[in-house]
């Protein structure tokens, strides 16, 4: 038995059942995100641009290409698509006019929702059926496996709190 009190059996078919969970929702959001045009890319980086806009911070170019790990010209490529097709906008930098700040737009809100909360409520209805108790373990077990994860990522800023 393990310091935790799991046996190793367990901690093991959890491990396998969060990698089967990560790789589904993968191949689910890359084949949502392709019914509506979008690539993995972009849906990341409307991702980004949503969780900053709602902590209130700018995001450049760079500070975008920085933290999907694309060179200068793949970001210059991203945010052109997303400005092409109404989700995301430029806009000057409100501390320095040789800046702009990239936003995703309400038309990206609203296609945001149209492709995840199909995915969002199915899973609620399989998850109602749970205690609260259970979800709190869950809450907890995914916490815990998500901090593990994160000692494994490239450093650099995060998206909600690199600087802009």
């Amino acid at each position: 038995m393990s310091h935790s009190g799991q046996e190793p059996s367990e901690l093991f078919q959890l491990i396998q059942a969060l990698r089967r969970y990560a790789e589904v929702a993968d191949r689910t959001i890359d084949a949502a995100g392709h019914r509506s045009g979008l690539h993995r890319t972009d849906l990341r980086a409307l991702t980004i641009l949503m969780q900053r806009q709602a902590a209130g911070l700018n995001t450049s170019p760079t500070d975008l290409g920085r933290m999907l790990s694309l060179t200068s010209a793949s970001t210059t490529a991203l945010v052109d698509r997303l400005v092409a097709n109404g989700h995301a906008q430029r806009t000057p930098s409100t501390t320095d006019r040789r800046r702009v700040s990239i936003s995703h737009t309400d038309t990206a809100a609203l296609d945001g929702r149209k492709i995840f909360m199909p995915m969002a409520r199915s899973m609620a209805d399989r998850l109602s059926e749970f205690t609260p108790e259970q979800m709190e373990t869950a809450i907890e077990v995914l916490a815990a496996a998500t901090e593990a994860l994160d000692t494994f990522e490239t450093p650099g800023p995060s998206p909600t709190n690199a600087p802009s």
